[in-house]
């Protein structure tokens, strides 16, 4: 969506761009009310089972991904898609070959932004989740509110070591792919 939004001549790329950035506007617990809602109506029977945690996610954590990616693309100037179709390439060529190796960076960052906030997305998740769907914040949030410190205490320390964990991999796997650090 990204590319398209950037690169691509269709009519209505910058409502598509608006539109994909609606979630980010929301509170989380408007966006849970309104999945409850849509869920609870339609003859789907998704509503307590981890699908609509699934979506939700997607829904709210979505358009931080496509921001990034949308940075990433807007780098890359037409001049090296236009030279590597003068020398033949198509545009599957091009953008697997070209395109696709400087966006990683960006991908990478995309992700490693996601898997941080959605680490402490509570909001929406507490609408949503049933026995046997809880995620991480609400784990945490059930250990605060039954008093239980220790465990409380635990797993944020595991949850900060974890985060560490990968941002240390993102970096390693960054610099063997062409990621070079600033400092």
């Amino acid at each position: 969506m990204s590319w398209i939004t950037v690169k691509s001549k269709v009519k209505g790329k910058g409502m598509l761009d608006a539109v994909i950035f609606v979630p980010i506007a929301f509170p989380g617990i408007v966006l849970g009310v309104s999945l409850i809602y849509v869920y609870l109506t339609l003859p789907l029977a998704i509503y307590g089972t981890i699908w609509i945690l699934l979506i939700a996610y997607i829904t709210k954590l979505m358009p931080y991904g496509l921001r990034t990616t949308t940075a990433s693309i807007m780098q890359i100037h037409n001049e090296l898609e236009e030279a590597a179709a003068l020398s033949g390439a198509s545009w599957g060529v091009t953008f697997r070959k070209i395109t696709l190796p400087l966006l990683i960076s960006g991908f990478m960052a995309g992700w490693l932004y996601i898997a941080m906030v959605s680490l402490r997305e509570l909001a929406t998740s507490i609408l949503l989740y049933s026995q046997g769907t809880e995620v991480l914040s609400i784990v945490i949030f059930d250990l605060w509110e039954g008093g239980q410190y220790p465990t409380l205490c635990a797993i944020g320390v595991l949850m900060t070591l974890m985060l560490i964990v990968l941002v240390f991999v993102a970096d390693r796997v960054g610099s063997k792919i062409g990621i070079k650090r600033v400092a």
